[in-house]
């Protein structure tokens, strides 16, 4: 069921009421709980009232349970901040004082713990900027920065510490002794372009991929492929940003991502219809046991903007569906906007509503107040003065900081 639901209609208290256990049988305790607020308005008789009102809470502490295994989900993949935010989320809609203390002793836990002042600390060790660094070489690349030592590993940290020229120097340094530098110069590639050297970073990039063999052929090789690609964009050089997406292309024949970085990059060029051509192929080139939700939204927003609302709405929704299947409740807004703005030019103004209250719930915090204020608006629209009245409300509280955004909503509020 969806978040929202119409209130008017000709169900009674005991038909929405029996409508309600069934989705709480099957688990939509969101859904169920909406149909309880319906069935509450009209009922009659104290008892019926009072055991209406008793599964509400029942919902309302389902709900909190799944938010606080959720946020333990969230633990275990070491994401503390969307974790408290769960558990956040939780304490606000928990009925029973039980479900409250099982929520309080995971946000106790996590405060006590260590790794949440880690976390949230801007400071990392020396030793854990390179352990992370680390992590993310190839076996040939780390294979190869052994061989320069603690030199090299002083040049990565000065990078970290944002001492750019210094890092650079030192990385450039390095050349004198390196027998046979073959990353090295990837590293010096991406430290040149990040010091507005296009043309030395160019330079750095192409000798790196000159200099590997045909069985090296990695995603460091690839990413090197594209840094090309964005730099000759950078200098205004589409023929030849073209030129070396159609590169790694041909090199990586077998792997979507570079049809996917291509198709990006067309589409943000405003070629939308070319764009749609190589997502589409990129997509033909996935299976069920390597999906990548990255292809379906980048289909959907080139889809939208080639004038095919309709496929549009149908992959971006296949993007919801992909992350609410794996419990990735936290939707990008650069999926959910569109895919909302999609359905309410549609006519669904429902849905559309119901995409901007899930917004309203995720990590894109510094939006929260506008997403508040679009659902509040669609729900006014479709008679649901109360939803929208409350929507609009939080979201002018929200606003605090954006006295336009605020007076906005205000006007809103004043008009229902």
């Amino acid at each position: 069921m969806g978040f929202l639901k119409k209130m008017f209609g000709g169900a009674s208290a005991e038909e929405l009421q029996q409508k309600a256990e069934g989705l709480y049988e099957r688990g939509d305790w969101g859904g169920a709980k909406l149909e309880l607020d319906r069935a509450l308005e009209k009922a009659e008789g104290e008892a019926l009232r009072e055991a209406i009102a008793k599964r509400i809470d029942d919902c309302c502490d389902a709900i909190a349970r799944d938010r606080i295994g959720e946020a333990e989900r969230l633990v275990e993949e070491g994401n503390l901040e969307l974790a408290m935010q769960e558990l956040e989320s939780a304490l606000e809609v928990v009925a029973s004082d039980a479900v409250r203390a099982e929520a309080q002793a995971v946000v106790d836990r996590l405060e006590r713990d260590d790794a949440i002042e880690h976390a949230t600390s801007e400071e990392m060790s020396d030793e854990e900027v390179l352990t992370l660094v680390m992590s993310r070489w190839e076996d040939a690349q780390g294979e190869e920065y052994e061989e320069y030592g603690q030199p090299f590993l002083d040049a990565i940290l000065l990078l970290h510490r944002g001492e750019l020229k210094e890092g650079r120097a030192a990385l450039e340094a390095l050349f004198e002794d390196a027998e046979a530098p073959r990353y090295l110069w990837l590293e010096l590639g991406l430290v040149r372009r990040l010091d507005g050297d296009r043309a030395g970073a160019r330079e750095a990039l192409i000798e790196f991929i000159d200099s590997l063999a045909d069985d090296e052929k990695g995603d460091a090789m690839l990413a090197a492929y594209v840094e090309l690609a964005l730099i000759a964009d950078e200098d205004d050089e589409f023929e030849e940003a073209m030129a070396f997406f159609e590169q790694a292309v041909e090199e990586f024949e077998d792997d979507y991502r570079p049809l996917l970085a291509m198709g990006r990059f067309l589409r943000r060029h405003e070629l939308a219809t070319e764009a749609v051509d190589v997502l589409e192929v990129a997509k033909e080139s996935l299976d069920e046991l390597r999906p990548d939700w990255r292809v379906m939204q980048e289909l959907g927003l080139a889809y939208r903007e080639a004038g095919r609302g309709e496929e549009a709405i149908g992959e971006l929704e296949a993007v919801v569906s992909y992350l609410t299947e794996r419990k990735h409740l936290d939707y990008p807004p650069e999926t959910v906007v569109p895919l909302a703005e999609l359905h309410e030019s549609h006519g669904k103004k429902e849905r559309a509503a119901d995409l901007y209250a899930t917004l309203t719930r995720g990590s894109d915090t510094a939006n929260h107040a506008r997403y508040h204020g679009e659902a509040g608006r669609l729900l006014a629209e479709l008679g649901l003065k109360d939803e929208a009245r409350r929507m609009l409300k939080r979201g002018v509280a929200l606003a605090e900081d954006d006295d336009a955004l605020r007076s906005e909503l205000e006007e809103r509020l004043d008009a229902l």
